[in-house]
């Protein structure tokens, strides 16, 4: 089984607009799916930022992109930060990965967790945490991972005034409930960091990249996903960028 993540379109209500970069959101999300086309796929997991301006037409134009180039592939979506709209709410509906129904692909069981709070903040919700517990319990012969959008663990960077709160929570949650890997997007980078000892996987945007560095700056890598190798137990995955 092999599973994508995207994560960090930030697509615009015109697609002709471009954004950081100089970078096309829609042509650069596009050439992301163009490349995801050339693999054998089995789901693909957009955590988050889906829209970059809360338009209608953002998520229009996504649904679209998906369908052109994945009509046959399962897609299932959770929130960012950029998508505390009603559009989102309404428009992905059917491809949203709610704490309380799990996503089976195979051997694994794909979690998400809503994190969206106030501006470009986050939030760990116990109650979504305790459905995930009994997601889990539910389907204890299986190997589970557990989407966010927020990053828990500090990157040191200019990005971590967008904090997620309540990963005490977090922290303490694995240490019962044991996921193979947490995965967010938000940073828009690749990165890989430890929560206790649950690991914890970012992945690139998209379109633009952020650079980690403690002022604000962007990053000249292509615009990338994340693979994950499902086929066994033990979790297989690496980062690939377009052309």
């Amino acid at each position: 089984m092999t599973l994508i993540q995207i994560s960090d379109c930030h697509l615009l209500e015109s697609p002709a607009r471009s954004g950081y970069g100089d970078i096309n959101p829609l042509q650069s999300l596009e050439a992301v799916l163009k490349t995801v086309v050339s693999l054998d796929v089995d789901g693909v997991l957009v955590t988050g930022d889906i829209s970059g301006d809360d338009s209608e037409q953002s998520y229009q134009h996504f649904i679209q992109a998906i369908n052109q180039h994945l009509p046959d592939v399962p897609v299932k979506v959770i929130a960012g930060n950029h998508d505390n709209n009603r559009y989102f709410d309404s428009l992905l509906s059917p491809w949203l990965l709610t704490p309380d129904n799990c996503w089976q692909l195979g051997e694994w069981c794909i979690h998400g967790l809503d994190t969206r709070s106030t501006g470009t903040l986050g939030k760990i919700d116990a109650i979504q945490l305790e459905q995930v517990s009994a997601q889990m319990q539910k389907h204890a012969n299986k190997q589970h991972l557990l989407a966010i959008h927020h990053h828990p663990v500090a990157t040191q960077s200019w990005m971590d005034k967008h904090a997620l709160h309540g990963v005490p929570e977090l922290e303490r949650w694995p240490t019962q409930n044991p996921v193979q890997a947490v995965v967010h997007g938000h940073i828009h980078a690749e990165h890989q960091t430890k929560l206790v000892n649950t690991p914890v996987l970012g992945v690139p945007s998209t379109c633009w990249q952020w650079a980690l560095t403690q002022a604000f700056g962007l990053d000249d890598t292509a615009p990338g996903f994340r693979v994950f190798d499902l086929s066994t137990s033990t979790l297989h995955t690496e980062i690939r960028r377009v052309a």
